[in-house]
């Protein structure tokens, strides 16, 4: 009986042994994977220290261990605000997935990378943050000769095309009395052509300062309808296609960089007149939304589907259906709506269907300092 029951724990004790060695196998593994990974890997805690990070990590940016582990993650970023956002954001439980941020190397360059990370919590307390970073400098670099030889040929194109407007907008005043309609129509949808060229040109002009954050905002205090009123009158000198109404309750005075804000409205009004049937209303108007002011542009198009709404204000996207093929564009406009608007703190926003026409609208702060009258209104 006691010699059963010896085997007994020889038995238990060589498997306790294998299952040991099959754990220190796999923590071999395991070790392995994570410090020899291809991936940048870090962790950092809730002081925002650098706890461990794999070689992946070390050689990305030129440091030895002891001059990164223990670190500030701070120290090693290009932008405070950029890891002060990040570190709320994970601090709060959210996840995050391919955050942009650029990265401090020890030879004094900067890396562009793509940061993904979680938060482990035990007991709800903060352990650590499981950071993965993704390099993409070469991207950046490439898009930005890109951006910059668009911006080149751009300005190169819009000198010449000014000076052919000026030329037309002469001639156009001469022939007015000449008696030849027919040559004024002429000169004019020529000169109308022109104008579309040169907001086309201004639009590649604007992509190419925001893909490099040259966008800065002069905020200023103005009267909302005023603003609508020089819009509405600036495109009725280029289209009479479209009759186009200005809607509100009075006047309202907001924040913003007026003449982005301007851009704004040039955008999405040129972008309903060019998917609205000719002779068809659009209506642009404005209504208090609690302490912020809801502006929208309403057209009785061709509608956008709910696939393609989500789409709709990426860069060079555009619709793509029988209706929308012979019309001219690259797919900037929306785009450079939605990156004005997220500068200032907005988002664009889109009702519609197909066939029930579009209404875009987005929202401002109004001046805190304007009468109670006012904000009643």
């Amino acid at each position: 009986m006691e010699d059963r029951s010896f085997q007994q724990i020889q038995q238990e004790l060589a498997q306790c042994k294998a299952r040991v060695n099959e754990l220190s196998l796999l923590n071999e593994e395991l070790t392995d994977f994570i410090e020899n990974a291809a991936i940048p890997l870090h962790w950092v805690n809730g002081k925002g220290i650098i706890t461990w990070a794999n070689q992946a990590e070390l050689t990305a940016l030129g440091y030895e261990k002891q001059e990164y582990i223990g670190q500030p993650i701070a120290k090693f970023h290009a932008d405070q605000s950029t890891i002060e956002d990040i570190l709320t954001r994970l601090i709060n439980n959210e996840t995050l997935h391919n955050y942009s941020a650029r990265l401090k190397c020890k030879d004094g360059s900067i890396k562009h990378v793509l940061i993904s990370s979680n938060v482990l919590r035990k007991e709800e307390k903060f352990i650590h943050t499981r950071c993965f970073t993704r390099d993409i400098t070469a991207m950046v670099l490439e898009e930005q000769r890109k951006n910059d030889f668009v911006a080149m040929v751009s300005h190169e194109l819009k000198t010449p095309l000014t000076s052919i407007l000026g030329y037309l907008q002469v001639m156009l005043s001469k022939t007015k009395n000449s008696g030849d309609p027919f040559i004024s129509m002429a000169l004019a949808k020529t000169e109308n052509q022109a104008k579309s060229m040169i907001r086309m040109i201004e639009d590649f002009l604007n992509l190419s300062r925001l893909e490099v954050a040259k966008i800065e905002l002069n905020l200023e205090t103005f009267q909302l309808h005023i603003l609508l009123q020089e819009v509405i009158q600036e495109i009725q000198l280029i289209s009479h296609s479209h009759n186009i109404n200005l809607i509100h309750n009075g006047p309202i005075t907001i924040v913003a960089d007026r003449a982005k804000i301007y851009q704004v409205m040039v955008n999405l009004i040129n972008n309903a007149i060019k998917y609205s049937p000719p002779q068809s209303s659009i209506t642009i108007g404005y209504q208090l939304h609690g302490t912020a002011v809801k502006i929208y542009v309403t057209d009785h198009g061709i509608g956008i589907g709910e696939a393609d709404q989500k789409q709709l204000f990426e860069r060079f996207y555009r619709v793509q259906s029988q209706q929308t093929k012979h019309t001219v564009g690259f797919g900037i406009g929306l785009y450079l709506v939605a990156e004005i608007l997220r500068y200032h703190k907005s988002k664009i926003e889109v009702k519609s269907s197909p066939e029930m026409g579009s209404t875009f609208h987005f929202l401002l702060p109004i001046n805190e300092e304007q009468s109670p009258a006012q904000q009643s209104q």
